[in-house]
This record gives C-alpha cells, sequence and structure tokens, in this order.
C-alpha cells in the first residue's frame, strides 16, 4: 500500500507499505514519520532526525522522561555502519551511537549504547520486565525524497542466541585510536496482516496505558515467552496478481514497476471476456481502458486486482464513469447524473435505456461507486 503525506495522521502501519513525505522541499518540513506517528490526543510524536527516535509517555498533557515507544529509521547512506535487513530471517542489524576514539561506549550524548543494554537485558530477563520494552518500529529509506516504507515491529534479540550473541560488544579503529560499539541483532516479528492497530500507539503514550491492549499477538507472544519464542516476520511475502494483502517494496522503482504489473494483468482479464466497451461496444483493443468500479486509490491490493472490480469501457465513457456523470444499478441499468445536459447526453450517445451486463460479484463495487463516485 502507498499512503501520501496528507493521509499519514490516520494511516494504518502495514508491513512493506510506502509512506510519502510532505512537499515542502524542506527535509525537517516534509518528515513523513513525524506525521505518522503523531497520536490524537497526545502532545509529541517523534523527532524529525536521526536514526534512533523517541517518543515520551505523557501523563496529564505533560511530557514525562519515560520512552513510549522508538522509531528505527535507516536511510542507508552511512556506510560505516550498513544497518542491514534480512528478509529471509526476519534479522535486523542496528549498530549503536559510540563512535568516539577512546569515550566509554555506555557514555554517549543520547544513551543509545545505554538504552540497547537496558533493554537486551529485559528481553532476556522476567516476563514483567519485558513488558516495559518500548516497541520498535522500524522504517528505512526507499531512495526517493524523503519517503520511507515500514519494515515492521522489531523486538531485541535472536531465538536460538544468548544475549551477549545477539548484543555483541565489537572493537573498532586502529589501537591507538580505538572505541567499542553495540552490534544489535533485532528480531523483526510476524504481526497480522492488516498491520499496527494505532490504539496500540495510544496506549503506550498514556503512562497509565495498558501497553499489550491493542498490540499484536507476536509482541504480547513475545512479552510472554522472549527471544527464544517469537516468530519473525513471514519471509514467503511474494509480489503476486491474486491472493494478497501485502505488497513487498524494496524500493520506488519496484513500487512503480508492481503498479504496472498490476494493472497491465488487470486489463488483459478484461479484455479475455469481451473486448469491447462495456457501453457502446468500441473494439479498437489499443484504445479500450481497464476502469477500477471502486477507483485504485480507495481500494486494497486485493481489490485492485479482482476482476470483478473492473468495466472495459472506451476512453470517453471511462472518462464519465471516472467522473461519476455515469453508473450502474445491480440490474445493470445506467444511471445518467443530472449534470449531465440534453446536449452531453446526445455527444456521448448516453440515455436512460442503456442497460450492460453485471455478475452478483459486481455488486459491492458498483454500490460503492454510486455511494462515493456518482454526482448526483
Amino acid at each position: 500500500m502507498r499512503f501520501k503525506y496528507e493521509e499519514l495522521s490516520s494511516a494504518p502501519l502495514l508491513i512493506n507499505s510506502i509512506y510519502e513525505g510532505g512537499a515542502k522541499k524542506n527535509p525537517a518540513a516534509d518528515d513523513p514519520l513525524t506525521k505518522l506517528f503523531k497520536v490524537n490526543g497526545f502532545i509529541k510524536s517523534v523527532g524529525n532526525r536521526g536514526g534512533f527516535r523517541k517518543s515520551r509517555k505523557e501523563k496529564n498533557g505533560k511530557v514525562t522522561n519515560e520512552i513510549a515507544y522508538s522509531v528505527i529509521f535507516s536511510s542507508r547512506k552511512v556506510k560505516e555502519w550498513p544497518n542491514i535487513y534480512d528478509e529471509s530471517t526476519g534479522i535486523f542489524i542496528y549498530y549503536g551511537d559510540n563512535r568516539e576514539p577512546g569515550n566509554n561506549y555506555l557514555s554517549t550524548k543520547q544513551k543509545g549504547n545505554a538504552w540497547l543494554k537496558e533493554i537486551f537485558e529485559k528481553a532476556y530477563g522476567p516476563s514483567e520486565a519485558r513488558k516495559t520494552i518500548p516497541p520498535m518500529f522500524v522504517f528505512e529509506s526507499t531512495g526517493v525524497g524523503v519517503n520511507v516504507e515500514f519494515l515492521g515491529v522489531a523486538v531485541p534479540g535472536i531465538k536460538g542466541k544468548t544475549m551477549e550473541q545477539a548484543l555483541e560488544l565489537k572493537t573498532y579503529g586502529e589501537p591507538q585510536n580505538q572505541f567499542q560499539n553495540y552490534k544489535a541483532h533485532l528480531t523483526v516479528i510476524n504481526i497480522e496482516p492488516e498491520g499496527v492497530n494505532r490504539a496500540w500507539l495510544a496506549q503506550l503514550k498514556d503512562i497509565n496505558g495498558d501497553t499489550l491492549k491493542y498490540a499484536p499477538k507476536e509482541w504480547i507472544n513475545f512479552a510472554k515467552n522472549g527471544p527464544h519464542g517469537v516468530t519473525p516476520i513471514n519471509s514467503e511475502r511474494m509480489v503476486t496478481i491474486d491472493n494478497t494483502r501485502s505488497v513487498v517494496l524494496q524500493s520506488e522503482k519496484q513500487y512503480l514497476r508492481k503498479v504496472r504489473t498490476t494493472q497491465g494483468k488487470f486489463r488483459e482479464c478484461l479484455l479475455k471476456e469481451t473486448p469491447t466497451c462495456k457501453v457502446c461496444g468500441m473494439n479498437i483493443r489499443e484504445l479500450l481502458v481497464a476502469s477500477h468500479i471502486k477507483p485504485w486509490r480507495d481500494s486494497d491490493d486485493i481489490e485492485r486486482v479482482d476482476f470483478f472490480n473492473g468495466l472495459l469501457l472506451c476512453p470517453s465513457h471511462n472518462a464519465a464513469f471516472d467522473a461519476g456523470y455515469i453508473s450502474f444499478d445491480n440490474e445493470g441499468n445506467i444511471i445518467l447524473s443530472n449534470l449531465l445536459n440534453k446536449e452531453n447526453k446526445e455527444l456521448l450517445q448516453l440515455n436512460e435505456n442503456l442497460k450492460i451486463k453485471l455478475d452478483s460479484r459486481h455488486i459491492y463495487y458498483m454500490d460503492w461507486h454510486l455511494t462515493n463516485v456518482f454526482k448526483k
């Protein structure tokens, strides 16, 4: 799925979805993560800079020092510290924030390594401690503007690994300029297809909230059983034309390729049925348009490729249908908008006696079109 900047304050958090930035041409002002994680009823979101962004809990309209959740953002631009996501295993490698020779690795300005140590100790500790770990939402730059892709919800640790193996303390640099930094292994967990419930974010933000209420089932499983009991994200999510709600998009180029492929196959299916305009019978294949009854922008990934969400129309009747000047009832009878005058009806060769063949499986989409697109 893809969400425009204007939609972000209410957009769901869906795996592999793309969230677009704003259009002010100012990276800070256009940052999509700040808007995406602004929760209704709370003051602060996450910051608009850096690879590790915290959102703090709030109490009676005031921000506390306790972390509610964090956003890990990988820009893929820091070559020395390449955060790496392995889709086949669901493992995300994240480096700590100590980069200065001679500096103690737990004494960084942002306390990033100290925070990693704390959450890993909790992850491998008792259940009650794990319940206090702030969830981590992992995002990656798409490489175009400030657009980001949601990779998933991560937990500290790896199934079958000790804490020392999952949180490696590595030494870097030449002997005279050595320093230590953490190399953390996080597991991106398997969550429901409908994604993260925004109500969970509100519970996490509230100092008195229930951190497990509305949480993904696998997060609750992690809280109970720790890293050794988690199920990593399903690595078999593939781009298909038929039965998937998840769209695996590693870059904007892949997204555009997905759109072209999907629309091309959708049109091929409609052409195979009857290669003529449903309204007028025009049969020049190159000019026929595969029109979505429920528009692409409003459909989910299954609806976008559903044969019964489509009509094959000539350019003129496609434009009239898309703009809501014509629609059809459950029997296939044409419904003409009052905004069409007699002259335009004649130019478009439209009259009240026109009828098209519809299947019962078209009806859901046509009802949606009548309610949301048709100009009454």
